[in-house]
């Protein structure tokens, strides 16, 4: 996502929109403001059908205790987002990832942690040695997906999509993500080295806060606004991040609304003009009752056209970048009590409302 081009992206819109004709509302954003989320594994038949749908980014996990699973130097294993670079580029597909999960040899011989094998990746880096292997890791991923990176040396043939919006973390004012609980001081930390990392290889790069839930009254949590204000508080850490990530989950638009309005309440107070605003998670399941989040199949796709309505209209307002529904297939197995049926497509692979609903505003198909 180049932001800082955004007069580009409304002329390339806008003339999307003579192309598309009764697409009207792909006029209102760039194409890359149309988001998506998986769930389940991502095949190359995935990334077809989301070119198809006109998908402009996929915001995925990239795994640092998958990737550097020891503390060799030269070890990452990178084939499996090779594979999905390699697909996304192919398919006109912009990926965003969220760097999270710390390795195990960081949290137990680093930072000293009780935890075994992947259990160890919600503890955080936080002691000096352990941030400094997360800004290494930083570096090297951007050194291999950023603009010239080693994967398109390496790879010729694919279409150049680099990686422009690194994320750093995930909901780290919960303490399911962000383990033992959140601290906002631990975070600036990791955000400083994971900034520095990020520029040290592409200067021109977004840094993006971890996406951040609201979460009001949950006892594992701290609420979002609240903990974006207390980060705020912190002398100098806006300019170690060009974005701010939101995850603004409503059963309604106007709880869709009044979550985002806490968000950017606080970016207001802190006088942050130049930051921009991702929501790298918003959704809602197909199936009928047992959750507030649970609308059904109708249900699901009008809060979709509801939500990148509303995010379009204040796109300028709020200088919005891009809106990630979650998920883009449904599962079986989910972790949230309406996340299996959270996609725009079934388990077997069938376009839902919600896939429908969200092409009528991309231009694309539904394939």
């Amino acid at each position: 996502m180049r932001w800082r081009t955004a007069v580009l992206s409304v002329v390339i819109g806008a003339l999307g929109a003579l192309t598309f004709g009764p697409a009207a509302q792909a006029a209102k954003a760039p194409a890359d403001f149309y988001g998506v989320v998986p769930q389940t594994q991502i095949f190359g038949p995935d990334l077809q059908r989301m070119g198809q749908a006109n998908v402009g980014v996929m915001r995925i996990i990239m795994n640092w205790g998958a990737i550097d699973a020891t503390s060799a130097e030269g070890d990452n294993d990178w084939s499996g987002i090779d594979g999905i670079m390699r697909e996304a580029a192919q398919n006109g597909v912009e990926v965003q990832p969220f760097i999270f999960g710390t390795p195990a040899w960081v949290a137990q011989s680093l930072d000293n942690r009780s935890c075994s094998g992947f259990d160890c990746g919600t503890f955080a880096p936080k002691s000096p040695e352990a941030i400094a292997a997360w800004q290494k890791f930083t570096s090297e991923a951007v050194a291999r997906y950023g603009p010239g990176g080693t994967f398109f040396q390496e790879n010729p043939t694919v279409p150049s999509v680099p990686i422009t919006d690194w994320q750093a973390w995930n909901e780290m004012n919960s303490k399911s993500f962000f383990a033992p609980k959140p601290s906002t001081k631990q975070y600036a930390a990791m955000l400083k080295a994971f900034d520095a990392a990020v520029k040290s290889q592409n200067p021109s790069a977004n840094t993006i806060l971890g996406g951040i839930p609201e979460l009001a009254g949950s006892r594992k949590a701290v609420p979002g606004d609240e903990y974006l204000a207390e980060f705020y508080d912190i002398k100098g850490i806006s300019k170690s991040f060009d974005g701010v990530a939101i995850h603004p989950y409503g059963s309604t638009i106007k709880k869709v609304q009044s979550s985002t309005e806490l968000f950017t309440d606080v970016i207001k107070q802190a006088r942050d003009k130049k930051v921009g605003l991702w929501v790298t998670e918003i959704g809602a399941g197909s199936k009928d009752g047992g959750n507030a989040l649970n609308k059904g199949k109708k249900g699901q796709a009008t809060l979709l056209t509801d939500s990148y309505k509303y995010f379009a209209k204040v796109r300028k307002k709020y200088n919005v970048q891009a809106v990630d529904w979650f998920s883009w297939q449904d599962q079986t197995e989910a972790i949230c009590a309406w996340c299996a049926s959270s996609g725009l497509i079934s388990t077997l692979g069938v376009a839902k409302p919600s896939l429908k609903a969200f092409v009528k505003l991309t231009g694309g198909v539904t394939g």
